[in-house]
């Protein structure tokens, strides 16, 4: 159902990394049918950066919740942003959008009623979104889904926009990396004494506290894969995983270079790009290793795969996953962590030698 006059369009996913990335190519498909109009993008404030290097979108909007989550997982409420939060979506409801779209799944019955007020109040002509187990009861388009997921996460996104008469053939996901940001990793790779000839091989061992794989597991494969090949490891991590770093001094590597807390988002993009392999947690960093096709061994514990498995974007990935009865789930924090228990050092350290000979023949 293609609609006449569409100017401007608000996209509305407040999710991470992966969820922006693989929305790419049905946002590509919405530009494609709606040429003329002006999209607009609502996220969370960590995933602004990233956003900005989709060419096409008009205005990226951090939207900066009113509740917090500590790492602990614990919710608190955040008093200062309520009159910022109540501006910002006063400020949308002014720009009047003829099409709001929300392109995230819907966790929960409180999620749903939060996102009911945030459309409510930018009050565009048309709200479209991922009806989550029917809790998406203020869509006028509902594109019908359950929280675990029966397809890939692209797919529920590009779904979405065929409702509104899209072409979704195209499915291939673009992430420009600038000249200038590649010559800035390679001269900081120089510096710490890695050469364009050397083989690298970049670690990622944060993420969800959940969804990490036991840092000593990492520690271990360092120290095997440092001894067996000639290589050099570039650890990498956000500003929230820099208490990670403290983990890896433990065992002074002269091949091991920590890039924890010290690259901004773009450099991280050039830097997996540069990689010869990629071992990683499921998390934002993982899917950034898909698109590029960057060869990667991707560790899942309750993560959704039937969503998110980067295998089904790039096949240069081997994904390691132990089936649980209680995954996938949203925990933040858990006691078992009995997902990962099967995942060994050897079986990472096997792989990365099975995608290293593949890149070699």
């Amino acid at each position: 159902m293609r609609l006449e006059g569409i100017k401007k369009i608000l996209i509305v996913n407040f999710g991470g990394i992966g969820d922006i990335l693989l929305s790419k190519p049905a946002l590509s498909a919405l530009k494609n049918l709606y040429t003329e109009a002006e999209i607009s993008i609502l996220v969370a404030p960590h995933i602004v950066e990233i956003t900005k290097t989709i060419p096409f979108i008009k205005e990226v909007i951090p939207f900066h919740f009113i509740t917090d989550k500590s790492h602990g997982g614990k919710h608190f409420f955040n008093f200062k942003r309520v009159k910022d939060v109540i501006q910002l979506l006063y400020t949308l409801r002014k720009k009047k959008f003829d099409i709001a779209i929300n392109m995230r799944t819907i966790t929960s019955t409180p999620s749903a009623f939060k996102m009911a007020i945030i459309f409510f109040i930018i009050n565009a002509k048309l709200n479209v979104g991922r009806d989550t187990d029917k809790r998406g009861f203020f869509f006028n388009v509902k594109i019908p889904e359950t929280y675990v997921g029966k397809m890939h996460e692209m797919e529920y996104d590009l779904e979405t926009v065929k409702t509104l008469g899209a072409d979704i053939s195209n499915k291939e996901i673009n992430l420009h990396i600038s000249p200038s940001n590649q010559n800035k990793i390679e001269e900081l790779l120089k510096n710490n004494g890695v050469d364009k000839s050397d083989t690298l091989i970049g670690i990622h061992p944060g993420g969800i506290i959940s969804r990490r794989w036991p840092i000593e597991n990492f520690i271990k494969v360092i120290g095997i894969l440092t001894e067996k090949l000639n290589c050099k490891i570039a650890i990498t991590g956000g500003q929230s995983e820099v208490n990670l770093s403290q983990q890896f001094k433990k065992k002074p590597n002269n091949k091991v270079i920590n890039f924890i807390g010290k690259i901004d988002m773009v450099e991280l993009i050039a830097l997996i790009k540069r990689c010869n392999i990629y071992i990683t947690n499921d998390t934002g960093p993982m899917h950034i290793a898909a698109v590029l096709k960057t060869p990667m061994i991707a560790i899942f514990g309750p993560g959704d795969t039937n969503r998110y498995d980067p295998s089904k974007i790039s096949d240069k990935t081997i994904v390691l996953h132990n089936e649980t009865n209680c995954a996938p789930c949203e925990k933040i924090k858990c006691s078992s962590m009995k997902c990962f228990d099967k995942i060994t050092p050897e079986e990472v350290i096997n792989a990365t030698l099975k995608l290293l000979n593949r890149g070699n023949s």
